[in-house]
C-alpha cells in the first residue's frame, strides 16, 4: 500500500487540535473569542468558542452554542462566574471526557509535557505559530517573561512560520538539554530569543528485565505503565539494553495501563515497525485521515530490531494502549494475547485558556489501521489467555514469561507486502 503524504495526516490532526497528539495544547482558544474583549473574565467565551469550533459530537447533546456564545459575550463574568459558566457548559454536553480545569488542576498535566520546556503553541490559521496558554509560574518561560500570545518565529534558529504542529514539536525536541526561541512580544516591541531548559516532571514509566524461557532464550520482559512524555525515550532504552544483554525476545505488558500522551503510542510503535501506519482519525468535520509514526528517521535502525514480538493487554488497558496494541497487531508485528480492551477510541485536545487554566474536550475518534473502531468495542486479542500473574499476583509475572515463551506466541517483522490486515482501500 502506497502511504498518502504525512503532510495529510499533520493537517488533518492540526484540524482536530494538534494537543491531542502532542498532549499539551498545540491549540488555543480562537482568536476571534479574544478579538472584542468584552467585559470581565473571558474564559467563558474561549471555552464556548471553542466547543463550538472543535467538539466531536456536532449535536453538543442538545446544547444550542450560538445562543450560549451570544449570552457570553454580553455577560460581564467574574473569574469565578467564568469558571462556574465554563463548567455548566461542559457538563450539558454529556461527554464524560470533556472537563474545564482551573489553573491548579491544568498545572498537574505538566507530566504530559512532551517538549520539556512548559510551553504550549497555538498553530494559528495564518501559519504563525504563538504561545497559547499561560505558561506555569515556575517554568523557565515565566521567568523569561514568555507570555500567552507571543509570536513564535524561530525554534532553535528555524524559522517558525508555515511548521506543522509535528514540526515545532520536532524542533523542540531535538538533541540537548535547552531549546533556543525568537519571540515577538505580543505587548509589542522588538523581537528577542530566550533559551529555556528542559525540565521533565513525571516518573519513568517503563520497568523491565530478563527472564529466561523455553530452552534457555532470553526473554526481554517489559512493563509499560502509562504513556507520559518520557515513555518512547525509556522504551527505546530499555530495549536497547535488553537486547545488549542477550534477548532474543519480546514481552510487552499494557495490562491495567490507561493511556497518555497519543504521540507516545505513535512514537513507540515507530520503534517496532519502520514508520508504520498506526491509526485512523476522524474530525469533528468528519474528516477521516491515516496518521503515520515518525520514527525512527533517517534510516536509523529500529529500537526493538527483528526480535520476536508478544503483547499482554486487559479490559484495563484503554486509549493511547489500545492504539499502540491494535497497530502492532494490525501491521502483523505482535501476538496480542489476554482479554478485549477497555474501549476508549476518543482523543481529547488540551486547549490553554486565558487564567492559565484549560479545557479539555473530546474531538476526535480514532479506529484501528484495519478500519476497526475502537471506541465501546475495544481490541480483541489474538489469543484469550488468563495470566497466572492476574491470579496470584505480579510476583508471577515470570511464570508467565515461561509459559508464554514459544516462539508460536511472538511475531517477528512481516516481510514487505505479507501483511494484508494494515490499510484501507
Amino acid at each position: 500500500m502506497t502511504k498518502p503524504p504525512f503532510a495529510h495526516a499533520v493537517a488533518a490532526a492540526a484540524r482536530v487540535a494538534a494537543a491531542s497528539l502532542l498532549c499539551l495544547s498545540l491549540a488555543g482558544p480562537p482568536r476571534a473569542s479574544l478579538a472584542a474583549e468584552p467585559r470581565g473574565s473571558p474564559v467563558a467565551r474561549e471555552v464556548a468558542a471553542l466547543v463550538d469550533k472543535y467538539f466531536l459530537d456536532r449535536s453538543f447533546n442538545g446544547v444550542d452554542l450560538k445562543a450560549t456564545l451570544t449570552r457570553l459575550e454580553a455577560s460581564d463574568l467574574t473569574e469565578q462566574q467564568a469558571l462556574d459558566e465554563s463548567t455548566r457548559l461542559v457538563s450539558s454536553l454529556g461527554d464524560r471526557y470533556t472537563r474545564v480545569l482551573a489553573p491548579e488542576q491544568a498545572f498537574k498535566l505538566g507530566k504530559y509535557d512532551v517538549t520539556g520546556v512548559g510551553i504550549n503553541l497555538v498553530i494559528a490559521d495564518s501559519g504563525a505559530v504563538t504561545v497559547g496558554a499561560v505558561p506555569p509560574a515556575d517554568s523557565d518561560a515565566a521567568k523569561l517573561g514568555v507570555t500567552f500570545g507571543d509570536v513564535v518565529t524561530a525554534i532553535n534558529g528555524r524559522a517558525a512560520e508555515g511548521m506543522t504542529s509535528f514540526d515545532a514539536l520536532e524542533a523542540i525536541q531535538s538533541d540537548g538539554d535547552s531549546v533556543s526561541l525568537t519571540l515577538k512580544p505580543a505587548a509589542g516591541g522588538p523581537s528577542r530569543e530566550v533559551v529555556l531548559k528542559k525540565a521533565f516532571q513525571q516518573r519513568n514509566p517503563v520497568t523491565y528485565h530478563l527472564v529466561e524461557g523455553e530452552g534457555g532464550l532470553r526473554v526481554g520482559y517489559v512493563k509499560l505503565n502509562e504513556f507520559n512524555a518520557q515513555c518512547k525515550r525509556a522504551m527505546r532504552e530499555a530495549l536497547a539494553d535488553m537486547q545488549l544483554r542477550g534477548a532474543t525476545r519480546v514481552i510487552l505488558d499494557l495490562r491495567g495501563n490507561g493511556g497518555g500522551v497519543l504521540d507516545g503510542a505513535l512514537g513507540i510503535a515507530g520503534l517496532f515497525l519502520d514508520k508504520p501506519l498506526v491509526l485512523y482519525v476522524t474530525d469533528a468535520n468528519h474528516a477521516q485521515q491515516p496518521l503515520y509514526s515518525r520514527e525512527p528517521g533517517g534510516g536509523a535502525p529500529l529500537a526493538g530490531g527483528g526480535l520476536p514480538l508478544q503483547i499482554w493487554v486487559d479490559a484495563r488497558t484503554a486509549s493511547s494502549a489500545e492504539v499502540l496494541a491494535a497497530a502492532l497487531k494490525d501491521n502483523c508485528r505482535a501476538q496480542v494475547l489476554g482479554g478485549t480492551t477497555y474501549g476508549k477510541g476518543v482523543i481529547q485536545g488540551v486547549f490553554g485558556l486565558s487564567d492559565g487554566g484549560a479545557l479539555v474536550e473530546t474531538v476526535a475518534s480514532y479506529a484501528t489501521p484495519s478500519g476497526e473502531e475502537i471506541n465501546l468495542k475495544g481490541v480483541k486479542p489474538d489469543e484469550d489467555h488468563i495470566f497466572i500473574s492476574d491470579v496470584l499476583g505480579s510476583s508471577y509475572v515470570d511464570a508467565d514469561v515461561k509459559a508464554l515463551s514459544k516462539a508460536s506466541h511472538f511475531r517477528e517483522v512481516p516481510a514487505r507486502g505479507m501483511c494484508a490486515t494494515a490499510g484501507r482501500s
